[in-house]
């Protein structure tokens, strides 16, 4: 599950030259790039301050979400590993984009004042660095928008359990067996793997949010096989309180949001539910 030795620049090396579909496409149909990014495009407009602004969207794969925030009138800069050009840009040749490593942000100090990212933080080898890039590069008074799963989710690794469970069941008792084709899923993907990572999720669910000093970002051994889909390539189990505890731990900047805003419950089931939705608030120059 948790692999010390694994290949960082590897995992790097992916998101820079794959043409696996590591990023969304949507061949130029701009209806289903705004379903996509939708809930995502929603959450950054209600946690900005007035506009206009500048916004960097950190790992904007195809360009599409930075493309719908300018449309929401936000000086949006996308950003990636890859060299592009955006899928986006056939759309609107415009769109400002810088090929960079959220680890070393190519930007002055205070250049913008939100920063965003859309399923992007389980992807970097150093997460405790990328955070404090991001913070870096913000004014003060600026947001840090982190929207993403929530890979230590206790509800979602339950559900995985009871699926193959289900599953073998129906099967007389039979579960699926791994094999060298079979992938590596952050909750599992045979039977007794979903139960290990349901004991693993619930156990540090429980020491983070009793209270971690320092935080720890756990790690996991990317699986860098095609295809990619449901997070098998992902390399840190994030998760909100991770975020939380960072920032509170983290001279000058504080947590406003760690829930999502349109699920119904969240404000109180979201250390357990499927989803990282974070705003940070950088509060001094720093």
């Amino acid at each position: 599950m948790i692999d010390g030795n694994m290949n960082l620049t590897s995992v790097q090396a992916l998101y820079r030259r794959s043409t696996e579909h590591v990023r969304g496409e949507f061949a130029s149909n701009v209806g289903q790039a705004a379903d996509h990014y939708r809930r995502y495009v929603h959450f950054v407009l209600q946690h900005v301050p007035a506009r206009p602004i500048r916004i960097l969207d950190v790992g904007c794969g195809n360009g599409w979400s930075t493309w719908l925030l300018r449309q929401e009138g936000l000086d949006a800069c996308g950003m990636d590993l890859h060299a592009g050009p955006l899928e986006a840009q056939e759309v609107d040749p415009g769109i400002p984009y810088v090929s960079a490593d959220l680890q070393r942000l190519p930007f002055d100090n205070s250049s913008f004042t939100a920063v965003a990212m859309y399923q992007v933080l389980e992807h970097v080898p150093d997460s405790r660095r990328a955070l404090a890039e991001c913070l870096r590069v913000l004014e003060p008074g600026g947001r840090l928008i982190v929207v993403g799963p929530h890979l230590l989710s206790v509800g979602l690794a339950l559900h995985y359990v009871l699926k193959e469970t289900v599953r073998a069941l129906k099967s007389g008792g039979r579960w699926k067996r791994r094999g060298p084709e079979t992938p590596f899923h952050p909750f599992g993907n045979t039977l007794p793997e979903t139960y290990t990572h349901l004991i693993h999720h619930s156990r540090h669910t429980i020491r983070k949010l009793m209270g971690e000093t320092p935080v720890t970002f756990l790690m996991r051994q990317p699986d860098l096989k095609p295809p990619f889909h449901a997070d098998n390539d992902a390399c840190y189990f994030c998760n909100p309180m991770d975020l939380v505890d960072w920032a509170r731990q983290t001279p000058g900047v504080k947590p406003i949001r760690w829930w999502a805003v349109d699920r119904r419950g969240s404000r109180v089931l979201w250390p357990f539910s499927g989803g990282t939705w974070v705003v940070l608030e950088k509060t001094d120059p720093g």
